[in-house]
């Protein structure tokens, strides 16, 4: 009996776990959830609780919240070129910084995503925020929509054709020459609206998350990609709304007649308010669901993951890379290529149904494609096909608006592809509960921040060329040069991106060694 006693093994001479030994998940295989993959046969990462379908009652919400954004971000991307280009004449600088600044709430996705986290509101984390965002939304659309925008930049439309060199007084008499000074209240209320719609997607994602990592495995991404089509769907509507109603002669387009810049942001505001009953009863969530863990404890965890960290800095690069462009775009756009709003809409009309066939034909067919060969693809195809139609109008080979059109507008088809894959990537990742939605705002974020790079690259390197309003109008061999020049730069800086390809897994059964 002693002798057995002595053969114990004692609990203190075991070998004792300290930070050093405890094992770390390395590599992305590792870091798929759940832990124990046996107890879901089908290969989804959570078990069934409803509907996965996009099309389903419950999920409703999540239908009517991104059409909703389609609608708004689509219009209020839009009116850019028609109202604060052509309607007010605002310089080409303060164009482009309005496009930045109008999308620069996308940065703060991450942010809005640890707030819906981890601050329920009377127990629940995802729909009071929505509520709130399109609530914020809505205030903002009706103020565009109340408003008065004033008179336009032309008393005469026809003077648009003419440089300001060759008025005569008479017709510099003629000129608002304190319509530009608007714009910028209409680009701070834009950027509201936008924000609305960004605090409204942080309680969104981590709803779609969580249905999202309900899918089998062999399907999982379709209700992601239903999502992106249906934002695009709306898109088109929004295009053809601006296309259509902005299209009078004071905002660059040929029509007698116009909706109005007023009309369109009633409909904005149409779309916030009635989507926010939806947010509330059509969006599944359990009440009283908290994060497991704090935030910034589980920000600093992530971060030690390779693959996270990798996936950051493609999200970045890949962005402040794709989207170096030339600050005198719309300017080009407006006195070389004659473009009208009309056709502007309908060429966005026509990206947009691209990019609902690419993600259509990714989400039913191409779910296991290697993820860098698709941006790849898109991105080179785009950059090689944009360059024909904009040189030649640039030298003035052949000027029309629907050969200027007809191809540049696809730039859109990479970002969607990008966007695409990596929330596909994120899914895969996604294995702390509690934090849905901060993890899908971190890519947002990480690939928004790059916007405002992108635009200062863009105008530091445009600042050494002659290409200002001034000098377009000119449309002489030096302009011409110039205007080449920048372009060429954008180009090489677009492909340059597809080196932060190589920071993605090739696909979601990767481990690690990408």
């Amino acid at each position: 009996m002693v002798q057995h006693l002595t053969d114990r093994v004692s609990i203190e001479s075991l070998p004792k776990l300290t930070p050093d030994n405890i094992p770390h998940p390395t590599n992305y295989g590792e870091l798929k959830s759940p832990i124990d993959p046996t107890q879901l046969e089908d290969g989804s990462l959570r078990p069934a609780n409803g509907s996965v379908s996009a099309y389903s009652w419950e999920n409703l919400g999540m239908l009517t919240h991104i059409a909703a954004v389609g609608t708004v971000y689509g219009t209020v991307s839009g009116v850019i070129y028609s109202v604060l280009n052509n309607y007010l004449h605002m310089s080409t600088t303060l164009v482009a910084t309005a496009t930045a600044l109008v999308t620069f709430p996308r940065a703060l996705r991450i942010f809005t995503g640890m707030l819906t986290d981890t601050c329920p509101i009377f127990g629940f984390r995802r729909r009071p925020y929505m509520i709130i965002g399109w609530s914020m939304s809505f205030i903002s659309c009706l103020l565009m929509a109340a408003l008065p925008l004033g008179d336009p930049y032309y008393g005469d439309p026809s003077l648009s054709d003419v440089a300001l060199v060759d008025m005569t007084p008479e017709q510099l008499a003629t000129l608002n020459t304190d319509a530009p000074n608007r714009g910028v209240k209409l680009i701070i209320l834009m950027m509201i609206a936008n924000f609305g719609s960004v605090m409204a997607y942080s309680g969104f994602n981590g709803a779609l998350m969580d249905a999202s990592q309900r899918e089998p495995e062999a399907t999982r991404g379709t209700l992601i990609g239903d999502v992106i089509v249906i934002h695009y769907v709306f898109m088109v509507v929004s295009s053809f709304m601006t296309g259509i109603g902005l299209n009078g002669e004071d905002y660059g387009g040929t029509f007698s007649w116009t909706m109005g810049f007023n009309a369109v942001m009633w409909v904005c505001a149409i779309a916030s308010f009635l989507t926010i009953p939806f947010s509330w009863y059509c969006i599944q969530e359990v009440k009283n669901e908290r994060a497991q863990m704090p935030i910034l404890p589980f920000l600093y965890d992530v971060f030690q993951q390779e693959v996270i960290y990798r996936y950051s800095a493609f999200r970045f690069c890949f962005s402040v890379f794709s989207q170096i462009t030339v600050t005198a775009s719309s300017v080009i756009q407006s006195d070389w290529a004659k473009v009208e709003p009309l056709n502007s809409g309908i060429a966005s009309m026509l990206t947009a149904f691209l990019t609902i066939s690419g993600t259509y034909l990714i989400k039913t067919r191409g779910l296991h494609w290697d993820w860098r060969y698709i941006i790849i693809i898109c991105e080179v195809c785009v950059v090689c096909i944009d360059a024909i139609p904009t040189l030649l109008t640039i030298w003035d080979v052949y000027r029309s608006q629907w050969f200027w059109l007809g191809v540049p507008l696809v730039g859109e088809v990479p970002f969607a592809a990008a966007d695409y894959v990596a929330q596909l990537l994120i899914l895969e990742i996604g294995n702390q509960k509690g934090f849905e939605a901060t993890l899908l705002g971190l890519g947002v974020t990480t690939e928004s921040v790059g916007t405002p790079f992108a635009t200062v690259i863009t105008k530091s390197v445009d600042g050494y060329f002659d290409i200002e309003r001034a000098y377009i109008e000119q449309d002489n061999h030096h302009v011409r040069s110039q205007v080449t020049y920048t372009y060429l730069i954008a180009y090489a800086f677009n492909l340059l991106s597809i080196a932060a390809v190589f920071w993605l897994p090739k696909q979601k059964e990767e481990r690690g060694h990408s």
